[in-house]
């Protein structure tokens, strides 16, 4: 259906085109207009879409955010509950450690003092 516009038929034929030039000139423009308006309201609707989608898009984002954001928090705790687990076997073997290097150094002490005693016995006489 070709659309005209008035004033486009008006004007030309004023001007003193023919009838017929001024027409098929008027009905052009309508029919360029009527695509116009076709493109706008297409644009329109893909923006709306564009929006629609990049809102789905951010929400899908805050999503993997937050479920990334999860998984790194449980792991990090895995992993302070695994260094506090070693930490305390390495404790234990510090103390442990500590406790033969404690009972080595009294050995040490006591041969010490011994070897001490022998010898002022033995340069006495």
């Amino acid at each position: 259906m070709t659309i005209m516009l008035g004033w486009m038929h008006t004007e030309p034929n004023a001007a003193g085109a023919p009838d017929d030039e001024a027409r098929a000139a008027a009905e052009e423009v309508g029919d360029l207009h009527a695509q116009f308006g076709g493109l706008r309201t297409a644009m329109h609707q893909m923006h709306t879409e564009l929006k629609d989608e990049i809102h789905e898009l951010r929400l899908d984002v805050r999503h993997e955010v937050g479920a990334v954001r999860s998984e790194v928090r449980t792991e990090l705790s895995d992993l302070r509950g695994d260094f506090r687990g070693e930490l305390n076997g390495v404790r234990s073997e510090v103390a442990y450690l500590r406790g033969r290097f404690d009972v080595l150094i009294f050995a040490v002490g006591i041969n010490a003092a011994a070897t001490i005693a022998i010898l002022g016995v033995l340069l006495r006489h």
